[in-house]
């Protein structure tokens, strides 16, 4: 027969379209191994159906206790019938509606019992030969010979019956036995003609008030239909042997002219092949929704099938014409969209629905439609909706995380102003212990059971209410919805680390036992304090404050995995499964906890766990699940873990990132693919070093719904070393954190206006925060800009937090302003004032490093026995960069802008001092005056040798006590510092010339710059074992040397930086390959970043400087983009650099202000902007 006869024109409709998409190389559906799920536990429904179809028809069986919600177990083979609904993974029974039984001979109408074959209608099935695939089913029936298969559309079930020859061949329906909590209290059973009979059934049950009309048409006309006591209709035929018997059975929530009308629109033919393969072809669209590769068929099975048992609900609830029945039980016409039931909110917000978002953006308007009529029609949103009736089943108001999400996201197709009045009319509702709550601050244990799970699942929902207010533009109700969020405060016992119940009085719950459940009788729900602790996934920041810091919270967190998985108590909760130590993977509480080490900023943790449940608690057998199926919850959580990703935050419009499971995974979404690829995957390989969007550097731990739903490719790259790839510390808004106008120190139009211009070009918000925060820092924080008695400038500039001013960093952070002095005046005379306050100040004392702002007598080594020095000098350690750095920023003045106005009898005399420290550091007649001794616990602090240093040979190079560090030197000899002091001459000789015509000072310069820099070449480089020749680090003369690099600038790393030497210099590129690597003893890689470190703060310290030199010092485009990307990742949220990072954790960093790193990341940006590399800045994410 015709398949276009056969089928409606809908349902062809849906068939074609399905065969016209994009197929993969095989179909999906042959992955999907419908018993997974059946055994333990899991619940899950066994049968024939379409995606979302209102019809489920499948086995049911005898048994009616806890693991037969669904109708079937794997261990059981018992068949009372084949019922038209079934519910899939929960953990209450109901449905089994209609159910239809084809038999043999005189049967007792009952359900029967197991030990009595004779005592109902019931047989045994052979699973032997049992066939169940998506969209259809198959098993003989052993007591009575037949064959029973069928497959459905949404609305109808069809069911083909091969039975042996017989005159007593007869088809039951069965409209008495439900299942577990259903109980029919009414039915009816008419005849309608020689081949339909209709009728209803009314139960009451979990749904306590149900109603389902039918008709039944049978291919060929019944000998008699007779009704059997009040609940029973047998259709009676005589059979030829393997004579096929079909029967079609629709279904309406509405009435029997609605079912009819359905069997009308979707099945009016008679094809069994056709309809079974439509079905397949509606599983093989939805199923290839989503594409994986991987070489593990196992994990293709387990995959496809978790996807499978996500579309069997929320299913749809109307008639075919949209009609449908209401929560107030009133009959209702077509809304304009298809109305859905089975709405398991408490399970399937957590992940169930956001995947939902994802796979089925266009079913999205008739579930949130759908809710919205549920709200007009009940007063609030569902809880746990099934078949038109509010079962209030489990805790909170889990239908506002679903609708909050649907807002977030932007999904279209509803009121988004009706909907948040659903969820405000909701959360304001008093029922269910909401209403202690808003009286109290909180539920008390005292007047309401299981008020912790109460409450925190209320806190969660309004903190899914806040973001939906705040996508909305309603500021004062997510100020409301955010201060009601924080109510799970009230239960957290700093005493003990748990939430824990507290009364009406304020007093906590006694006695207290974080191990105990009691089942649905405690503070809790279906879980402990164990596991309801950690249940604030709406404010995870706000938690860990409970904790009193990470650490804490991680020290805690990491303990749930490795206590005891006893769960004590004489009533334990049956839920409460899947354990790992205390983490119950089996129940829906649990299932965020994994992803909060990605948010907590240890990633490899998250990646660990989140490997371990899907490698060890999900299996490709019926027992497959740690616990109920929950109408696809446990299946969603596997499905977008195993992409790699997971939405923790109720309509948080985001995904966290776990492990990917697949080399690949592609979803369809509407602007096309959405692809995930993990390259280089492997078990060990689990750790994800880094990410990239589109091709180009992601720098976040998640990814936004919207970014997935554009369409494109996240590739994350694997390793077996953990690693942090984003800033787990990122402000949720990028706020700016200069400080007020008025309270800045110096203000510069040029500067303003080249943050504006530079900000207008990039496009990357996070890198323009930055750069706004860092590159003003010094004018913002520092620079102190006074005038002398004769109106010459005197600029006073601290290095940061300390009020000192050091000479090297000075010259350093004003440095990037220099060439904007042309555009301002008045910038111009500030960085004037600072040259004239450097070299007054080398007059003063030339071997000091840091002064004071004025005589004051502060200082680190003041009063130190046997110590003197001047009341201006902060810090007397000898550093050749202190002299370097001003001579540098002079010459640099003096080029930018032609004013020689600094170059004045001042600087003279500075020059002569400073070649006369130089000289006497050469240490050619000995080691001089000059030593420093401090009481310290840090052996770099001070000199060995009272005070004088290890001992260097003359030859040539100058010596330098300590590094720009401010750590002393092993060996005397600096070698960057040695290179910096030759250009730095050359620039001195340069003016002393030209604009001092101080021809013999200028002389002498050079000289000792010439002999500087022939010792250099004698003394600096030496051969390594692997990077052949190199420059050290230090050397003594002697033949020691120290092969190393210090972050601090000079630094070997950074001497193209500093115009010391050629970037393409043969010898530097060697050094550069060695600094940047573990054979530097400085240089550190971890989790947090890689980079240069040094003594000074300690081991395993990476220095921002040090990241930003690799850039400045880069010819690679990829390089220095991944030096953008540590820089931006290690500021720990604060849009500032600091002086140094752990390479473990970024959070854990010294110096919150350190101006001279902060300008010199902006210093950075700029440079690369005007190099013409804003696209390069632009390309990351």
């Amino acid at each position: 027969m015709n398949l276009q006869r056969l089928l409606s024109a809908a349902t062809l409709l849906t068939l074609l379209a399905a065969c016209t998409q994009p197929q993969a190389t095989e179909s999906p559906t042959r992955w999907v191994d419908p018993r997974i799920g059946t055994g333990g536990h899991g619940h899950v429904f066994v049968g024939a159906n379409v995606p979302f179809g209102l019809v489920q028809v499948g086995p049911t069986s005898i048994p009616q206790e806890w693991d037969w919600c669904s109708g079937y177990h794997i261990s059981d083979s018992t068949v009372i019938g084949f019922s038209h609904t079934h519910l899939s993974g929960t953990g209450i029974g109901d449905l089994f509606d209609v159910t239809v039984m084809p038999v043999v001979g005189e049967v007792v109408c009952a359900r029967g019992t197991e030990e009595d074959p004779a005592s109902g209608l019931w047989s045994h099935a052979d699973r032997s030969k049992e066939v169940v695939r998506p969209g259809y089913y198959a098993v003989p029936l052993v007591r009575y010979g037949i064959t029973a298969e069928m497959t459905a559309t949404s609305r109808v079930g069809l069911h083909r019956y091969t039975f042996p020859a017989s005159t007593e061949a007869a088809v039951l329906f069965d409209l008495e036995n439900g299942g577990c909590w259903d109980r029919a209290v009414g039915t009816h059973l008419e005849q309608i003609d020689a081949r339909t009979i209709a009728g209803w059934r009314y139960s009451t049950g979990w749904a306590r008030d149900q109603c389902v009309w039918f008709v039944a048409e049978f291919s060929k006309p019944f000998a008699k239909f007779e009704t059997a006591g009040e609940h029973y209709g047998r259709a009676s035929f005589t059979t030829t042997d393997g004579e096929q018997l079909l029967v079609k059975v629709a279904l309406s929530p509405v009435s029997i002219e609605g079912a009819r009308a359905n069997l009308a629109a979707e099945l009016p033919g008679w094809d069994f092949e056709a309809v079974a393969a439509a079905a397949d072809a509606a599983w093989d669209k939805e199923l290839s929704k989503v594409r994986i590769t991987t070489s593990d068929e196992t994990a293709r099975r387990i995959f496809y099938t978790a996807l499978y048992h996500t579309m069997v609900a929320p299913s749809e609830f109307c008639d075919a014409d949209g009609t449908y029945r209401g929560a107030d039980g009133r009959v209702h016409e077509n809304p304009g969209y298809k109305t859905h039931t089975t709405f398991s909110l408490w399970d399937t917000y957590r992940a169930a629905m956001p995947l939902m978002t994802i796979l089925h953006p266009e079913r999205m308007p008739d579930i949130v439609n759908t809710m919205l009529a549920i709200a007009d029609e009940q007063g609030r949103l569902p809880v746990w909706h099934l078949w038109g009736n509010e079962t209030d089943c489990m805790v909170g108001n889990p239908g506002i995380p679903v609708v909050a999400d649907a807002i977030v996201k932007g999904i279209g197709g509803f009121d988004r102003e009706r909907a948040f009045e659903a969820i405000r009319r909701t959360a304001m509702n008093p029922g269910r212990g909401n209403g202690l709550r808003m009286e109290h601050g909180y539920i008390p244990c005292d007047l309401f059971n299981e008020a912790v799970a109460y409450d925190m699942e209320y806190a969660l929902a309004d903190g899914a209410a806040a973001r939906a207010a705040e996508a909305l533009g309603k500021a004062d109700d997510a100020r409301c919805f955010t201060e009601r969020s924080r109510s799970y405060r009230r239960y957290f016992d700093p005493a003990t680390g748990f939430m824990r119940g507290r009364d009406s009085r304020g007093g906590w719950r006694t006695p207290f036992n974080p191990f105990a459940s009691t089942h649905r009788a405690d503070d809790y729900c279906e879980g402990n304090a164990w596991q309801y602790t950690w249940l604030v996934p709406h404010d995870v920041e706000g938690l860990q404050e409970r904790f009193g810091s990470r650490e804490r919270m991680l020290e805690k967190l990491d303990s749930l995995f490795t206590v005891s998985s006893v769960i004590e108590g004489g009533d334990t909760s049956p839920d409460i499964s899947g354990l790992i130590g205390q983490y119950a993977h089996g129940n829906e509480p649990s299932h965020h906890i994994l992803y909060l080490y990605t948010m907590l900023g240890q990633p490899w943790k998250t990646a660990d766990r989140v490997r371990e449940v899907l490698t060890t608690l999900y299996h490709d057998q019926p027992d497959g699940l740690s616990g109920n199926e929950d109408v696809g919850q446990m299946s969603a959580w596997y499905i977008l873990s195993a992409m790699g990703m997971y939405e923790v935050e109720p309509a948080g419009g985001r995904y966290w990132f776990g492990v990917p499971l697949f080399d690949r995974v592609e979803i369809d979404v509407p602007n096309g693919t959405f692809a995930i690829e993990a390259r280089n995957l492997t078990p060990e390989n689990r750790y994800i070093q880094r990410v990239w969007l589109n091709g180009e550097p992601y720098t976040k731990g998640w990814i936004a719904h919207a970014d997935v739903m554009r369409g494109g490719e996240l590739v994350f790259e694997m390793g077996a070393e953990p690693k942090v790839w984003y800033c787990p510390d990122e402000p949720e808004a990028y706020a700016d954190r200069r400080p007020a106008e008025e309270d800045r120190l110096f203000k510069s139009e040029a500067v303003e206006e080249e943050i504006a211009r530079v900000c207008g070009l990039l496009t990357n918000e996070r890198l323009r925060w930055m750069f706004a925060n860092c590159f003003p820092n010094t004018l913002d924080t520092t620079v102190h800009y006074r005038e002398d008695e004769a109106g010459n400038p005197l600029t006073y500039v601290y290095t940061g937090d300390i009020p000192a001013m050091w000479l090297r960093d000075s010259g350093a952070q004003v440095w990037p302003y220099v060439q904007l002095c042309g555009r301002d005046p008045k910038l111009q005379r500030m960085i004037a004032g600072v040259i004239r306050q450097q070299m007054r100040l080398i007059t003063i004392d030339p071997y000091a490093n840091a002064f004071n702002d004025g005589p004051t007598g502060a200082g680190e080594d003041v009063g130190y026995p046997g110590h003197v020095q001047s009341p201006w000098v902060f810090e007397r350690k000898w550093e050749i960069d202190s002299h370097c750095y001003p001579i540098r920023l002079a010459h640099h003045y003096w080029k930018t802008t032609g004013d020689a106005s600094v170059f004045d009898r001042t600087w003279v005399e500075a020059m002569r001092a400073v070649l006369r420290t130089l000289r006497e550091q050469q240490m050619k007649e000995g080691p001089g005056d000059y030593t420093f001794l401090r009481v310290t616990d840090r052996q770099l602090d001070t000199r060995c040798h009272v005070g004088r240093g290890n001992p260097v040979k003359p030859v040539g190079l100058i010596a330098s006590a300590f590094r720009p560090s401010d750590d002393a030197t092993t060996f005397g000899f600096l070698i960057p510092s040695n290179f910096m002091a030759v250009t730095s001459l050359g620039k001195a000789a340069e003016i002393l010339s030209t604009v001092n015509g101080e021809e013999e000072l200028a002389a002498e310069c050079r000289a000792l710059a010439d002999e500087v820099a022939a010792a250099l070449q004698q003394h600096a480089v030496v051969g390594h074992p692997k990077y052949g020749r190199i420059y050290a680090f230090e050397v003594d003369g002697f033949g020691s040397v120290q092969l190393m690099d210090d972050a601090n600038v000079p630094s070997l790393l950074a001497m193209p930086y500093l115009g010391d030497v050629a970037r393409t210099d043969p010898v530097y590129e060697n050094t550069r390959r060695f600094v940047w690597s573990g054979d530097n003893p400085y240089f550190w890689r971890g989790a947090a970043g890689e980079g240069i470190g040094g003594p000074h703060i300690g081991v395993e310290m990476i220095w921002p400087m040090s990241i930003m030199m690799r850039a400045f010092t880069s010819t690679d485009d990829a390089e220095i983009r991944d030096c953008l990307v540590a820089l931006m990742t290690t500021d720990a949220g604060t849009g500032f650099m600091h002086e140094s990072f752990s390479r473990h954790d970024a959070a854990n960093f010294t110096r919150a202000w350190f101006a001279w790193q902060n300008t010199l990341f902006g210093e950075l940006i700029l440079k690369l902007v005007n190099d013409g590399k804003t696209d390069l800045l632009n390309s990351i994410n």
